[in-house]
């Protein structure tokens, strides 16, 4: 991977994470975290992986609520990112964060008992 590459993830991943906060409206996609972004070598793809804590939200109705937002998205991206291309978003679930938020909970109950 390019330097080019990883300053261009480190850079969207930055912006994506605030416009979710901020400018989506979509109640679907309250309380997502965005992970990490991969994108291709030639910039025309960012994979951008996101989970959540709660238990509560369904990653497929969270995924859809991403989809709908992609358009939008890359519109505010193109107006904070000097690329020559914005790249098509492809949002995928990450569940890391939410298995070792589940496996914390599991060790904080094991030490509570002992």
């Amino acid at each position: 991977m390019t330097r080019r590459q990883e300053k261009a993830q480190s850079l969207i991943l930055r912006e994506l994470s605030d416009l979710i906060n901020r400018k989506v409206q979509d109640p679907r996609v309250r309380g997502v975290h965005i992970v990490s972004v991969d994108i291709s070598p030639d910039f025309h793809l960012a994979r951008v992986f996101f989970s959540t804590l709660s238990q509560d939200q369904n990653p497929d109705e969270v995924q859809k609520g991403l989809d709908s937002a992609k358009a939008f998205l890359r519109r505010e991206l193109k107006k904070v990112i000097e690329l020559r291309v914005i790249p098509e978003l492809a949002f995928n679930f990450d569940p890391s964060i939410r298995e070792g938020d589940q496996m914390l909970n599991l060790l904080r109950k094991i030490n509570k008992d002992n």
